[in-house]
């Protein structure tokens, strides 16, 4: 979030999406954990939307927005989810956009960005819309389906249930901090992100070497002073 502070209106969102929007999302990733593999995102989606209106919690699916450059239209896209401000116990601040997506590798989406991207063109482009409910939304929710796919789990003879699991959905709340929607900080996030030092470049490499008073040189390699890191305790930041 850097230097940002929040705000009354952000608590209250982060609230609803905590105590409300997160466990439905673990609901359906904990049915669904071991069939996400085969790329049924749209069964996931409607069973959300299933959960959600179980739950009475007011929402819509599949919302055709017109992107834009500036005040250039081009076609429309479907935003995954779109949650209503008036729900039946309270009344957020404005509308939380959801993109959703599936990635089998990563739970937290931090190899793949495009979701996050979608999520904020989709956020711009509304300040165009002549919904009110769309044109007024400055949250959105970036939600990663989780997982426990592996092949290691019939290897032995043990009783097994594909539906009840232990897995995570990962969400970020993101809010759009300037009038025309084009900056965004991140203000909750479901879980702690762990970045591996495989994944930093040198000069951060050599950067953590130095905070961590590690014997180094500049003209070491990345494989050098990741190894270097390692030895020392060092995995992740």
């Amino acid at each position: 979030m850097g230097n940002y502070i929040l705000s009354k209106d952000d608590k209250s969102v982060i609230e609803f999406t905590e105590k409300r929007l997160l466990p439905i999302a673990n609901e359906v990733t904990n049915f669904y954990s071991h069939w996400t593999k085969s790329d049924e995102e749209e069964h996931l989606q409607k069973a959300f939307l299933y959960e959600c209106r179980q739950q009475n919690i007011k929402l819509t699916r599949e919302v055709a927005i017109t992107q834009y450059y500036k005040d250039l239209a081009f076609t429309e896209k479907e935003l995954d989810f779109f949650v209503f401000p008036k729900q039946s116990k309270v009344t957020l601040p404005s509308g939380i956009f959801i993109e959703t997506k599936a990635d089998y590798q990563d739970d937290t989406g931090q190899t793949k960005l495009d979701g996050r991207y979608q999520l904020f063109r989709y956020l711009y482009s509304s300040s165009h819309n002549p919904d009110e409910n769309l044109r007024d939304a400055d949250y959105g929710i970036f939600l990663i389906w989780g997982q426990n796919y592996d092949h290691r789990q019939f290897q032995n003879m043990e009783t097994f249930s594909i539906v009840e699991n232990s897995v995570d959905a990962y969400i970020e709340l993101w809010r759009a901090v300037d009038e025309k929607k084009t900056k965004f900080t991140k203000i909750y996030q479901s879980k702690a992100v762990e970045i591996g030092v495989d994944s930093l470049s040198k000069d951060e490499l050599l950067r953590l070497c130095l905070e961590n008073g590690i014997d180094h040189k500049s003209s070491e390699t990345k494989g050098d002073l990741i190894k270097k890191l390692k030895e020392n305790g060092i995995k992740s930041l």
